[in-house]
């Protein structure tokens, strides 16, 4: 029974902690699959002008741009650019999936120093001329998923309409930089009109347009700093050269190991990991507490056999050695079976991811550096938990413990200082990670009850991409018109509409050029999220018109060009005047678009952003070849997605419908991390809140058993059980007490830490008292127990023992 008790606090410790340093593992420590990777760094722009921007800091940069640093740099041996992972059709044998593309330079591979598990990769051949070189590199899960691992040298799949050739087969492990969300292959950049949508195509010849991330191998003996000083001065001359799209944009180096993580999450990411280690570690601190107050106990019944030992002539550093192996031999029975708990704790993180990266999500695994963190923890814990008790065990009187294993209320109460101590700081450890948990399940809440601006009850979206089946600009209009009519004589159906951004994914964000402001110093170019809607999307999305009139049919092209604004963007660009009539343009249109609308500002990207200014064109003025149906229903939308893929079947059989769902699926995988987050450190807080009591309750039993003479005696001169039951309960909720207060103060000091996580106060008051109420009443009532087992002891069996 002790080893079972031991060993599983000791998992349950391991197990949480070695599950999220997995997590961590995979996506912050786990090296790159490429050679030399400390030669390795990556380029960002900062923008000055835009350092506000929902984008973050460190930006990607301008395919024209990377092309002047890759020609004129004297620090890289090679300097290679690679886009985002695009959604593409891709068939092969008749059947169609969705697979997600990186376009990457002929010099991506070879940069990176990576080498084919099968075939060849690019080379600078398959980059020179546009839409020259149909050629496609697999990611190896891709391979193994959708070919089985058969040779597919010189096979050919489709990809939106184009025939490409696949050349080689990705590394086993290489899912590309990013170490969350990998490719499931690869194609040169110079097939950017074959993968791209059509509203994208102009980034690769926009200076303006940061749409690739770098990375470089810098030269023998070139140091960062010297490639920072270097590409810093290309910068300046770039920005003299190009003052338009270049005004106010630097670069700056990061290790290309920083660019796994996208920077607008590293940072959240690195800090949300760090709250959850210092909770894990709190639940492991506690175990030990727990598996240190058994060893206790177990040496209070091992005294006289210590005390023989040493009779005997035993070197007490030899006894010492003993018990610490014996702590040891706990701590890998607790590590081996936390090991099992955290393979099924990595499975459920795996299952509860939304559907949006269901796909190409890394793989989480107990590799070796996993498997090494885990031993030495399992070591580590079992010094914690086995080094005081082993040395109290030894430290015995030889002559006290020989002569009568008989022990008195006083001596036991010293005896157990250490037990009361331990008891002490685990209850003030739970209750840090109580308040901590506390803190982020209501922060989600707060989070889910921010109101995104638009309509999340009644609408369901779906994206299609006409652009690849092939169709081109006329036939896509035709398309759309056909199927807005469609829809919108279904039963059930409100109203519909179309955009090219889903909600909540408006990270597309343009240039905008104020008219009579091209040459003001005081006002340089200003990135606004932009999104290309159809007439009443507005109303679709019950997005309130302010001012002005909405989008019609007759805003097409040949008209007007128009434009609608929301009320960040008004108040930014044209303080104290009205919006309406005013005039901007698009960094890359010739001409001007007059405003005709003021709209609310919603959230575009995240629920916790700033309000970031918006511009809306009308579609059939900014056309776009692929689209986010929104379908307004009269009750519910789910029942509607079905009905409308099959009149979309109806219409093309072969048309793909990408992420179809309800506004609420999306909100609320956009609040995936939030949530989770919350849950996982919820289910911490009550292990910890468990062990920590189970440990008080086993305490307060054992202190009680080892007092059952004294309390016998009590009773026998008068002591009532219920007095007896008051005096066993002040002693354990003094202990909780004494914890609670130390605890209390610890998580003022750590939720301050964390404040840039949560969605609402870091000092929450209903957190903190919620919290401690849930401690103290827990632990009473573990104290409860062993306080009714003292009330009922029988005066007599007691002095009779």
């Amino acid at each position: 029974a002790f080893t079972a008790a031991a060993v599983l606090s000791l998992a349950l410790g391991i197990g949480v902690n070695t599950t999220i340093f997995a997590v961590i593992n995979t996506l912050f420590l786990n090296p790159l699959p490429v050679d030399r990777a400390s030669e390795l760094v990556t380029v960002y722009t900062i923008d000055a002008n835009n350092s506000g921007s929902s984008l973050g800091t460190l930006l990607p940069v301008s395919f024209p741009n990377y092309k002047d640093f890759r020609d004129t740099n004297s620090v890289f041996s090679s300097l290679a650019a690679y886009g985002f992972p695009l959604p593409v059709g891709l068939s092969a044998g008749g059947e169609r999936d969705q697979a997600f593309l990186e376009l990457v330079t002929g010099n991506y591979f070879s940069t990176l120093g990576v080498r084919p598990a099968a075939g060849r990769l690019f080379g600078p051949a398959e980059d020179r001329a546009p839409g020259a070189s149909p050629v496609i590199v697999l990611s190896h899960d891709f391979w193994l998923r959708r070919f089985g691992g058969a040779d597919v040298s010189g096979r050919s799949v489709t990809i939106n309409g184009t025939p490409f050739s696949i050349i080689g087969i990705a590394p086993d492990g290489f899912h590309g930089v990013n170490s969350i969300f990998g490719p499931d292959g690869w194609v040169p950049t110079m097939m950017y009109r074959q993968v791209m949508p059509s509203t994208l195509q102009t980034w690769i010849d926009e200076r303006r347009a940061l749409a690739f991330s770098l990375a470089g191998r810098l030269k023998p003996g070139v140091t960062v700093e010297q490639a920072s000083a270097n590409m810093t001065s290309l910068a300046k001359s770039l920005e003299q050269t190009y003052p338009a799209p270049n005004l106010g944009r630097t670069v700056t180096l990061r290790p290309l190991a920083e660019a796994t993580v996208f920077p607008t999450i590293r940072g959240p990411l690195m800090m949300g990991g760090t709250v959850m280690m210092v909770i894990v570690g709190l639940v492991l601190l506690i175990a030990c507490s727990n598996v240190a107050n058994l060893l206790l106990a177990r040496a209070t019944s091992r005294s006289q056999e210590i005390a023989v030992r040493l009779a005997l002539g035993a070197p007490r550093s030899q006894l010492i050695r003993q018990l610490l192996t014996e702590s040891a031999l706990l701590g890998v029975l607790g590590g081996a079976l936390g090991l099992v708990v955290a393979y099924w704790s990595l499975q459920l993180i795996v299952a509860a991811r939304p559907p949006i990266i269901s796909l190409n999500f890394v793989d989480l695994r107990l590799d070796a550096r996993v498997l090494l963190f885990t031993l030495a923890i399992s070591f580590v814990t079992s010094l914690l938990f086995g080094l005081a008790p082993a040395l109290q065990a030894t430290g015995t009187s030889v002559v006290g413990a020989l002569k009568d294993n008989t022990r008195g209320a006083g001596r036991e109460r010293k005896r157990f200082g250490l037990a009361n101590l331990l008891i002490i700081g685990q209850v003030a450890l739970s209750l840090v990670a109580l308040i901590t948990a506390t803190l982020f399940m209501r922060s989600s809440q707060a989070a889910s009850a921010i109101d995104p601006g638009f309509n999340v009850d009644q609408v369901a979206v779906m994206t299609l991409s006409p652009g690849q089946q092939g169709y081109d600009q006329g036939r896509a209009e035709q398309f759309y018109r056909e199927l807005t009519e469609r829809v919108q004589a279904m039963p059930g159906v409100q109203k519909v509409s179309l955009a090219t951004n889903l909600p909540l994914f408006g990270f597309l964000q343009r240039t905008v050029i104020i008219e009579g402001r091209e040459q003001d110093p005081s006002a340089p170019p200003l990135l606004t999220t932009a999104n290309v809607v159809d007439p009443g999307y507005f109303e679709t999305e019950s997005i309130p018109l302010l001012r002005g009139r909405d989008f019609t049919d007759a805003d097409r092209d040949g008209a007007l060009p128009v434009a609608i604004v929301n009320e960040a963007m008004a108040h930014r660009y044209w303080p104290g005047e009205e919006a309406i009539g005013k005039r901007f343009r698009f960094f890359t249109e010739p001409t001007y678009r007059e405003i005709v609308g003021v709209v609310k500002t919603v959230k575009y990207a995240t629920l916790g952003e700033a309000p970031q200014p918006a511009a809306y064109a009308p579609l059939k003025q900014s056309y776009s070849d692929t689209v986010v149906l929104y379908v307004r229903a009269r009750g519910n939308p789910a029942a509607l997605i079905e009905p409308v893929r099959r009149e979309i079947a109806r219409m093309d059989p072969k048309m793909p419908v990408l992420n179809p769902g309800v506004v609420q699926t999306v909100i609320d995988q956009s609040l995936f991390g939030v949530k989770f987050g919350a849950a996982l450190l919820g289910v911490f807080g009550v292990l910890a809140l468990v062990l920590a009591c189970v440990g008080l309750y086993g305490v307060m039993s054992y202190t009680v058993g080892q007092r059952t003479r004294e309390i016998g005696l009590r009773m026998a001169l008068g002591a009532s059980p219920r007095g007896m039951m008051s005096l066993v309960l002040k002693q354990g909720l003094t202990l909780v007490g004494s914890g609670v207060v130390i605890g209390v103060l610890g998580a003022v000091s750590v939720s301050q830490s964390m404040a840039a996580l949560l969605y609402g106060s870091a000092q929450d008051p209903a957190s903190f008292v919620g919290a401690s109420v849930a401690l103290l009443l827990v632990a009473a009532i573990a104290s409860l127990f062993p306080a009714r087992r003292a009330s009922r002891v029988d005066p007599i069996i007691a002095l009779r023992e």
